[in-house]
């Protein structure tokens, strides 16, 4: 009964949608289509005619259709970059991008390598989609909106009116749930902030010895000479989040503990490959193989590392995994490491 009742809807919105599609057609007979997005421009329209026929667009052309005010400071201008959840769908209502962890869950779309929780977009359409700009506007940190964005705003480029983009840019038309959980003026100075609170925790409230980096040592070595730039050494890592959440390691146990364990991953030490300056040090599962370079802040600490000693190094993300991130780790992350220098298998 309620299955036929669902189709009955569905086939009587299709139909709407069919007629305002003919009606919308015959009223621009007249007129010659020119533009690349004048046949997307009349589906948008018309969806939204049948959807959500009494909401305005805003001056850009978002249109916002569920607004939940927060309780925190205003956004403006000023503020250049942005920290949000969200949950993206297309027109159909297909989950398209999400920041929520439960949400892939219950998709069957979850997967341990991604990241999960608040990410950080450029408060500015040179660099994060143009619509989703416009759709946070004058949001106050807390609150909660919902919008419908037509493809040519779902795109990373600056331009006034919404006829520009119209005449520019194409893509494809998009739902965005979004929170606003914080907002700042200075990416860098906010991770300054984080990894002072992590350095209180969980390193003694050192201080950084290089601008955005920190180290604090937690055994010491054997041997208080240097060790050769020429050698190879053996260490066990364990990769964390500024909120403790392990995102790399290669010690089994601690991957199972927190949920990122793969049994197509070798668990056991790595080799190092150490180099006069530490941007070529690499990292290699087995002694003669192939190594890869690591971000900087990883392969510094190791080039003023001794033997047999072991530390927890934390670092901004110009050290690390920058603007893009990876993976896991998500854009403008500060990161740290604990590192243990072991004895080779053999030894």
């Amino acid at each position: 009964m309620n299955m036929k009742r669902t189709t009955r809807y569905h086939s009587y919105g299709a139909a709407l949608l069919a007629a305002v599609l003919l009606l919308l057609t015959f009223s621009c007979a007249k007129e010659k289509a020119t533009g690349s997005n004048d046949n997307s421009r009349l589906y948008f329209e018309s969806w939204m005619k049948v959807h959500y026929p009494e909401v305005k667009p805003t001056g850009l052309g978002v249109y916002i259709i569920e607004d939940t005010p927060g309780q925190g400071e205003t956004l403006t201008d000023d503020d250049a970059f942005i920290f949000i959840r969200y949950t993206a769908t297309d027109l159909e209502g297909t989950i398209t991008g999400t920041t929520e962890e439960d949400v892939d869950k219950q998709l069957g779309n979850y997967s341990q390598s991604n990241y999960y929780g608040e990410e950080i977009f450029a408060n500015s359409s040179e660099n994060t989609s143009a619509g989703l700009v416009e759709l946070v506007k004058g949001m106050k940190v807390g609150g909660t909106r919902k919008g419908v964005i037509p493809g040519w705003l779902n795109v990373s480029e600056q331009y006034s009116t919404e006829q520009e983009y119209l005449d520019n840019c194409t893509g494809s038309d998009m739902i965005c749930t979004v929170t606003l959980t914080g907002k700042t003026d200075d990416i860098y100075k906010w991770e300054i902030d984080t990894l002072e609170r992590f350095a209180a925790r969980y390193m003694g409230g050192v201080d950084s010895t290089e601008f955005g980096y920190y180290y604090k040592q937690l055994r010491e070595p054997d041997d208080t000479a240097s060790i050769r730039t020429d050698s190879t050494i053996c260490i066990n890592y364990v990769g964390r989040l500024m909120d403790g959440k392990v995102f790399d390691t290669t010690i089994e146990d601690t991957a199972k503990v927190w949920g990122i364990y793969s049994p197509s991953k070798q668990y056991a030490p790595v080799y190092i490959s150490l180099a006069a300056e530490y941007p070529d040090i690499t990292m290699s599962s087995t002694e003669s193989g192939e190594g890869s370079t690591m971000v900087d802040g990883f392969s510094y600490c190791l080039s003023n590392m001794k033997k047999n000693e072991k530390g927890i190094v934390a670092f901004y993300s110009v050290y690390g995994y920058g603007t893009n991130g990876k993976g896991s780790i998500p854009k403008y992350a500060p990161i740290s490491f604990e590192i243990e220098l072991v004895p080779k298998p053999e030894e």
